[in-house]
């Protein structure tokens, strides 16, 4: 996932995802905090259980330092709640926003909690989509549709439908697809091999899609997306796999 992207921005250890030991070793009395995103998105669509929320966020007590949650795809709506770590009950103190927050305007935002927010005072952070009278109008507007609970459950009803379908579509041809993850309407179809040609394929049918790590598939349907539209989905993916 970084290849052709160096150099790395400077500061960060990473760690595999799912060790906690790894995570733990790389701790010390520099570190300020844990960053990952809530549901990883270019990294494969993969989803941080609400266990592993709930202990990183005991251990960043522990060791006094801050829990970051990444929300930029998998916020405002995406997951079926209106930010991704809700359902593990867990409070970060910093959580990045932008993209869905602007329905498609650009539109950038970070929200922290009282005691972060006493170290970042106005002038020392900035956004190039952040804070223009049309941005925060297009925000205003976004923010009553998707808080509404009616709007968010219709998006966990679509999800669960979708991905029921899919995983049938998956048991059919068990030797394209290897597993269907995601959560909400941010899905992955992890193909055995390389995506390329599958993509290719979908957008000759006139659905579009794109890459993610480990030969995903993502999917990411608006969230007022209606269930025919999905029918139409399915019926693309099923003829793909079918000729695949």
């Amino acid at each position: 996932m970084t290849e052709g992207f160096g150099p790395r921005v400077s500061g960060f250890d990473h760690f595999t995802f799912g060790d906690h030991n790894s995570l733990k070793k790389r701790i010390s009395k520099n570190t300020a905090a844990i960053m990952v995103e809530t549901i990883m998105g270019e990294g494969g669509i993969k989803v941080i259980p609400d266990w592993c929320l709930r202990d990183l966020r005991k251990l960043c007590n522990k060791k006094k330092i801050l829990l970051i949650l990444d929300e930029v795809q998998c916020g405002i709506g995406r997951s079926g709640d209106f930010f991704a770590f809700e359902s593990s009950k867990v409070k970060p103190d910093i959580v990045p926003i932008a993209k869905g927050i602007g329905g498609g305007f650009p539109i950038g935002a970070v929200l922290m909690n009282k005691k972060v927010s006493k170290a970042m005072v106005p002038g020392t952070h900035g956004s190039t989509f952040g804070g223009n009278p049309l941005a925060m109008s297009v925000g205003n507007e976004v923010m009553d549709i998707i808080s509404n609970k009616k709007f968010l459950n219709n998006v966990k009803n679509l999800s669960k439908y979708f991905l029921e379908n899919l995983n049938d579509i998956k048991d059919k041809y068990p030797n394209v697809i290897n597993q269907i993850r995601g959560k909400g309407l941010l899905i992955g179809i992890q193909l055995h091999k390389d995506q390329t040609l599958f993509i290719k394929k979908l957008m000759e049918n006139k659905l579009l899609t794109i890459k993610a790590a480990e030969n995903v598939i993502r999917i990411l349907p608006p969230l007022n997306v209606k269930k025919s539209e999905i029918d139409i989905a399915l019926k693309v993916i099923n003829k793909v796999c079918s000729e695949y």
